[in-house]
């Protein structure tokens, strides 16, 4: 019985914070973050063997779900709904794999992964566009190790041994870096974005 109060009490709570997503609330977005970077990630990883393709679809599904937030006071199952957004965003994964192997026909036949949606697609470029802007403007040293850490994703240690830099240091740098990042998307907009970056620092 206590078990199923406490099911009910965390569904409950999960769909606050959708509700308070779709306001804009950051901090929401942070706690539901939070809640199911742990959750997605071994069920993505069951699902493929790279680690890159792991980070990347789980990325995907939270910007899925922060370019969604209007859909989500309308939401009654928080768990099943985000997961069903993992589970597209990997179809999709596999689509743009298949068709870099010319197998797209064949694979359509057997899969009918959630259509993309135009507008979220525009979003999401515009998004990636913002930040590749707000990175372009940080200080030379800051955008380097950020760099190093996003698209080269080495680990601080990796990015310190190179650098000949503490890893306190080069961990400083990238949390002042993301700040910075985030003082840019706010400026535009689109504040709650900077949390997915977070899950790109190791």
């Amino acid at each position: 019985m206590n078990n199923l109060l406490l099911s009910t009490h965390q569904a409950y709570n999960e769909k606050e914070l959708l509700i308070r997503i779709a306001e804009g609330d950051e901090a929401a977005f942070s706690i539901l973050f939070g809640i199911y970077l742990g959750k997605l990630k071994p069920f993505v990883e069951k699902l493929v063997v790279s680690e890159d393709d792991t980070r990347e679809i789980i990325q995907e599904t939270f910007v899925r779900l922060w370019l969604s937030r209007d859909k989500l006071p309308h939401v009654e199952h928080p768990s099943a709904y985000i997961f069903r957004i993992a589970a597209n965003q990997y179809h999709m994964y596999l689509r743009r794999r298949l068709s870099q192997e010319r197998a797209v026909a064949g694979y359509e036949k057997t899969v009918q992964p959630m259509s993309d949606n135009t507008e979220h697609t525009l979003r999401l470029h515009e998004l990636q566009r913002l930040v590749q802007d707000a990175i372009s403007r940080l200080p030379e040293k800051r955008r380097i190790i950020f760099h190093m850490s996003r698209n080269e994703g080495m680990s601080i240690r990796e990015i310190a041994a190179t650098l000949n830099l503490s890893p306190k240091t080069v961990k400083n740098t990238l949390f002042t870096a993301l700040g910075n990042i985030r003082q840019y998307l706010a400026a535009a907009g689109e504040a709650g974005w900077w949390l997915i970056l977070l899950f790109l620092i190791r």
